[in-house]
């Protein structure tokens, strides 16, 4: 059985080379609609394959020589080498390239990267892949100016080639964010965890971790190993309630201290206490990390375009703001698309996935732009299941049919998806349930949420397929 799957596996492979010679020999004559692709992450390599087989001309431009965006481990990484997912591989993939299974569910950053040169390799997307090649431009030609023909298109880096579409795939894991705070006086080490590779640098010192979420909680863990004392700042640990659940969870070397607002020269630091108050602290820190997050970057659009708002990298809700389901550029719906930019979807290859294939619906002209407006809006951060429901939807046609409701506020209409109304196909709900049971235990078990191992059982019921989990607990901790 391994052997035939093998060959299976070589012969599409083989099939999806020859596609794509074909199409390099013939996309002179064909006049096939040409797609740019910023970016061989894991957005840019589902986006290329779909889009290739949907029957564009496609070409993505890498900064990197390999695939893997944010997965390859280097200097301009922001892996460490512990690294490992926060959420099980049973929901992380591609809905139809799933993660050897042989792998625990929470696996290593070099599996995740091993995963997309293997998707690469299997769909033969190299061939349409420019590496090293940094897009340091990107601009939308109108028709008729600078030698558009009848239809405008993208000019990418000033080349004379113009494409009919732009799919931004960057990542948004570029460009650290710091938070303002009322004073900063400290000079010792201070850097943020996109720079954190390995604890030993910190043995035996007093080290400040700023951020209470995915990152700030692997680097208290690590770091608790070999510093004297970890001071864990977040804005939720304020409430001295949740302080004190988290505090019995933790190792004894670790304080927990509301949100931080500065760091003295001497290494006392300013937090907000439960009374909302500052208070400087009588104790010092050797260092800082701040795992604080990123800002949306996008670089090669000119300030001037006007295509990302300039209060972006304050408030993500203004580049929201401008796209359709956090996808579709409101200014240009038909032909700028923007790929895995929301936050906690239970799934986020999946979601990449299903967001390339509303593209496609888009640039097919099966969906127009009073279409998209017309459909709810969500929040980009922790956004529902139901947010890849109605992109799945998209893609087959079936937009219509999604529940909302509608309201108004002011003069403005205001369109609300309405998930109860919805029943969510098996693979989403499996996502959705693993992502709320992941986020459950790692609240229950901070240390040891990742020694959880998820099985999915699928079983057939009277309403088609359904799918079933079951977890194995750490074993001397069963709950």
């Amino acid at each position: 059985m391994e052997e035939e799957e093998r060959t299976s596996q070589t012969a599409a492979s083989a099939r999806h080379s020859i596609l794509a010679l074909v199409a390099q020999s013939i996309d002179v004559i064909d006049h096939r609609k040409s797609v740019a692709v910023i970016g061989a992450g894991a957005g840019g390599l589902v986006a290329a394959r779909h889009l290739r087989d949907a029957g564009f001309a496609v070409r993505v431009l890498e900064s990197l020589g390999q695939v893997g965006g944010i997965w390859v481990y280097g200097d301009r990484s922001v892996m460490y080498d512990s690294l490992s997912t926060n959420i099980p591989k049973e929901i992380m993939g591609f809905s139809d390239v799933p993660f050897d299974p042989s792998l625990p569910s929470f696996i290593k950053h070099t599996d995740v990267l091993s995963y997309l040169q293997a998707y690469a390799d299997r769909f033969a997307l190299r061939d349409s892949i420019a590496f090293n090649t940094t897009v340091h431009s990107a601009e939308y030609v109108a028709a008729g100016r600078e030698g558009a023909a009848v239809e405008g298109g993208w000019r990418i880096n000033g080349e004379e080639r113009l494409y009919d579409a732009l799919v931004v795939a960057n990542g948004r894991y570029n460009k650290p964010r710091y938070p303002r705070l009322i004073k900063m006086g400290f000079r010792g080490p201070s850097t943020h965890s996109k720079y954190y590779r390995e604890p030993s640098a910190y043995a035996n010192q007093r080290v400040l971790v700023v951020g209470g979420s995915w990152s700030g909680s692997d680097l208290v863990w690590e770091l608790s190993s070999v510093a004297t004392t970890v001071v864990w700042s977040g804005t939720q640990f304020t409430d001295a309630d949740t302080a004190a659940d988290l505090a019995a969870k933790l190792p004894a070397n670790v304080r927990l201290v509301g949100r931080t607002e500065g760091v003295e020269e001497d290494g006392r630091y300013i937090s907000v206490g439960s009374d909302g108050r500052l208070v400087t602290s009588t104790d010092t820190i050797d260092a800082v990390i701040w795992a604080t997050g990123y800002t949306y970057d996008f670089p090669f659009f000119a300030p001037g375009s006007g295509l990302i708002p300039s209060g972006t990298a304050d408030d993500p809700q203004c580049l929201f703001d401008a796209l359709h389901l956090h996808v579709f550029h409101k200014s240009h719906p038909a032909s700028l698309f923007f790929v895995g930019l929301p936050f906690g979807t239970g799934g986020f290859f999946f979601c990449m996935e299903v967001q390339a294939k509303a593209i496609i619906a888009v640039l097919k002209g099966q969906v127009s732009h009073a279409e998209l407006a017309a459909l709810p809006r969500f929040p980009h951060h922790y956004t529902p299941a139901c947010y890849c429901a109605l992109l799945e939807m998209i893609a087959q046609g079936r937009h219509e049919s999604f529940p909302h409701t509608h309201s108004h506020n002011g003069s403005s209409e205001i369109i609300t998806a309405d998930p109860d109304a919805l029943q969510l196909p098996p693979h989403i709900l499996l996502r959705k349930h693993l992502h709320m049971d992941t986020t459950l235990s790692r609240k229950r078990l901070p240390g040891r949420y990742r020694e959880r191992n998820y099985h999915i059982v699928m079983r057939e019921g009277g309403e088609g397929e359904m799918m079933a989990w079951q977890v194995t607990e750490p074993v001397d901790r069963v709950v």
